[in-house]
């Protein structure tokens, strides 16, 4: 018999003390309690309890399993009495309040951080039942948020980002170019591009037009291209002729596509062109590209899943790093990006504007980086609408599906559901909105979904989404390696990881994000910088493709990767913080009075030696952060042997003993210009373990090397034999292999060599196996998880 989820939740409470039904009649359905998942609570906070009581199996909540319309499940007629239900405390620190214990939905609030355990109970009269859920109190995070080295003109010397980001440049990004740019018949949904928008222009000047191209949301590849050349125009090409060409083809072709993008716009600032060729000759019904329902008004509200914040967030997103590059002086974008927020912000809002939310997140995260965006440049409080508008989008949510993260409002959102994508780019919209905002149940939202998506729904990779939704998350500690792990929820996962750490100031976010920028997306793309993943497995089959019929990941892989400056950086009124370990220069602007430029010199992560040297443009006194990881922030995972922290540190030569806090050491001084701080980080190679609690991976171990997850690969061995866990594993850098990669040698319980390889690097020697038939899908030819018996 199939068990759902469910059913082995409901089988789970029965086998539990805590849980244990006591039947005094018999009845062909048990009386259950579903006290709900896990959270985290802010002090002085509260949190939401929407509880279950009934019998059989629990209602299924709407969308879990796909794109479902459902607002709500409507649960079975109930076979017995209608329950009383009472929530108590289990345990402790200190008291709980609950608003009204003997409601099913209620709130609790706690007198002391610590973590407690609360219980729903019910009873019939005849039978009784409880379940428990734990709840982590929390002292909020620091009131200052950090703020985010903005990605200017910067230089890479990293031998490993140098090759990467010159594979985006010269090869990738081109490529995009070349598929945006291309002409094919009307209704591909493969296409859609430029094309688009040159079209919506001739349908704005009231000229003859043909249809729109592909699916509704294709204009947000457009976006995210300008986007990426605009960040590639940053990186100084230090004379290689190559990136010099390639960057001269960025600026000819943005000359040629702010125009057009621009005529597309309509005069009160709205942007969609699946919206603006609804009515083309041709198009049927007004539904452009995989549209399900006519459309005929903006901000339909059934039409939510026509992604119109989705790729008018990807504008302003785009918008901002143009002006950036162009070093504020040309406002073309910039100037149609504000036109666009304040038609939505002219539009969207309480009565009389109207409620809204799209179906596919994006326009929240780019409104909150847009408004700090206007007010840094035109003054404080100048931006302001922009965030409200992105809070008001977000407290609209409710009345959907898991799928798209609609079915409770997002402060009662505390498990990471649907599809993975719109989730982290919700998540890190709620993010961005608890920092601007102070709120307490917006914060404790951020830090309870933090909590479940890290320690129960994260791969080792830090990859996130296993697909067994459509697209999405699975039940807690369900992470099959032949999973989802789309590159663009990588591109969240940083996001929200990031957003983080400048909440909290703390480095565990950083941990993180490094974790899933070396591994998770990294790899997404072909060493040659021509394939890319769209899904990113742990155990695969596949080869990258050149294109996908949803092209969303051409664009954000390389407008990711390439913002390297913001995510190795980040500063306070008087500190730097060095999160990542790059061989770089990257101007830091506006520490303690004075811009500071920073150069590191590291071949890391094939070495761990750093040298960063710190040029204030007049000495001042502030503190640098560094660092010092801690390669197991998920509890899903433990390795062996330790290889965290910091081995040694100094200034100019000289030893200083640096405090820890936060996960960073901390030197403080009076900086002159050539002050060079150098330190070592422990690289060995680590036995990966996950816990006993993912099936997936029990009997399995995975190999890391500083940030670096391995895999073996069928071109070099057998990998269905067990890996000896006597074995020594040694490293040996190979200049030959895949580019120059740091590889892993150990053994086989049957003798043979093992020989591992950087996951980023996997699948660049071999073809996908042929077809098998559909009831033998293709063994795995590249894996991270390696029997180990």
């Amino acid at each position: 018999m199939k068990l759902t989820r469910r059913k082995l939740l409901t089988l789970s409470l029965v086998a539990t003390p805590l849980g244990k039904v006591f039947a005094l009649t018999a009845r062909a359905e048990p009386l259950n309690t579903v006290a709900g998942v896990d959270r985290v609570v802010m002090r002085n906070g509260k949190t939401y309890l929407n509880g279950w009581a009934g019998y059989g199996d629990p209602p299924r909540p709407a969308g879990r399993g796909g794109r479902g319309t459902a607002a709500v499940s409507t649960p079975p007629p109930p076979s017995g009495p209608a329950p009383a239900v009472l929530w108590s405390k289990v345990s402790g620190p200190g008291t709980v309040t609950f608003a009204d214990a003997k409601s099913l939905a209620t709130t609790a609030a706690f007198s002391a951080p610590g973590e407690y355990v609360l219980r729903l109970a019910g009873d019939n009269g005849e039978t009784k039942a409880s379940s428990t859920l734990t709840v982590k109190v929390e002292f909020p995070p620091p009131a200052a948020q950090l703020t985010p080295v903005v990605t200017k003109h910067h230089t890479i010397t990293s031998p490993l980002w140098s090759a990467r980001t010159k594979a985006l440049i010269v090869s990738w990004i081109p490529h995009v170019i070349d598929m945006c740019e291309r002409v094919a018949a009307p209704n591909e949904r493969s296409d859609g591009g430029i094309d688009n928008f040159i079209e919506a222009g001739k349908a704005l000047r009231g000229e003859p037009y043909a249809p729109h191209k592909g699916y509704v949301f294709s204009n947000a590849w457009v976006h995210q291209t300008v986007e990426s050349m605009s960040l590639a125009l940053m990186v100084d090409p230090q004379g290689d002729p190559e990136i010099i060409a390639a960057q001269e083809r960025f600026k000819s072709t943005l000359e040629k596509w702010i125009p057009i993008i621009l005529g597309a716009q309509h005069p009160d600032g709205y942007l969609q062109t699946a919206f603006t060729l609804r009515n083309a000759p041709g198009t049927n019904d007004s539904r452009p590209g995989g549209a399900r329902v006519a459309w005929t008004e903006r901000w339909q509200p059934s039409a939510r899943a026509n992604h119109e914040g989705y790729v008018a967030g990807y504008f302003i997103e785009s918008a901002i790093n143009h002006y950036v590059m162009t070093g504020y002086k040309d406002t073309r974008l910039y100037n149609a990006a504000k036109k666009l927020a304040d038609c939505w912000a002219d539009h969207i809002g309480p009565p009389p504007k109207q409620e809204w939310f799209d179906g596919h997140q994006e326009m929240e995260q780019a409104l909150v980086r847009f408004g700090r965006f206007v007010n840094q440049l035109e003054g404080a409080g100048q931006g302001d609408r922009y965030i409200a508008l992105a809070k008001f989008l977000l407290d609209c949510r409710k009345g959907g599906t898991e799928y798209d993260q609609s079915h409770v409002p997002v402060v009662q959102q505390y498990e990471a559901v649907g599809h993975a994508v719109r989730a982290v780019y919700t998540y890190s919209g709620m993010a961005d909105v608890a920092v601007e905002t102070h709120n307490v149940d917006y914060q404790s939202a951020v830090k309870s979904i933090w909590d479940n998506l890290v320690h129960r729904k994260y791969y080792v990779t830090g990859g996130v989404g296993t697909g067994e939704t459509s697209e999405g998350f699975g039940p807690n500690y369900s992470l099959r390696n032949n999973s989802y792990c789309e590159a663009c929820s990588s591109c969240g996962e940083t996001f929200f990881q990031w957003k983080l750490h400048l909440a909290y100031h703390d480095a565990k976010y950083a941990d993180l994000y490094e974790q899933t920028l070396y591994n998770a997306l990294l790899g997404a793309l072909e060493l040659d910088g021509k394939r890319f993943y769209y899904v990113n497995d742990l155990a695969t089959s596949r080869s990258r493709a050149p294109w996908n019929s949803v092209a969303c990941c051409t664009g954000n892989i390389p407008r990711t990767l390439l913002m390297l400056p913001t995510w190795t950086y980040s500063r306070g009124t008087d500190s730097i913080y060095v999160n990542l370990f790059v061989g770089s220069k990257v101007l830091v602007e506006d520490v303690a009075g004075t811009d500071v430029e920073m150069v590191q010199t590291t071949n890391y992560p094939w070495e761990g030696k750093v040298s960063i040297t710190v040029n204030p443009k007049v000495p001042k006194t502030f503190k640098l952060h560094v660092r010092v990881p801690s390669r197991d922030v998920s509890s899903l995972y433990t390795a062996k042997p330790i290889a965290d922290g910091i081995t040694s540190i100094a200034v100019n030569g000289r030893a200083v003993k640096a405090v820890e806090f936060n996960g960073y050491a901390e030197i403080s001084r009076t900086w002159k210009a050539g002050d060079t701080v150098t330190f070592e980080l422990p690289l060995r190679v680590q036995r990966v373990y996950a816990s006993d609690k993912v099936a997936a991976d029990k009997g399995r171990v995975a190999l890391r090397y500083g940030p670096l997850v391995y895999n073996i690969e069928k071109v070099d061995q057998n990998i269905d034999v067990a890996l000896d866990p006597a074995s020594p594993l040694t490293t040996e850098w190979r200049r030959d292999l895949l580019g120059g990669v740091t590889v892993i040698h150990g053994h086989f319980m049957d003798g043979s060599p093992m020989l591992a390889i950087p996951n980023f690097a996997r699948f660049n020697r071999q073809s996908s196996n042929p077809p098998a038939p559909a009831s033998a899908p293709p063994a795995p030819a590249s894996i991270v998880w390696i029997r180990e018996i």
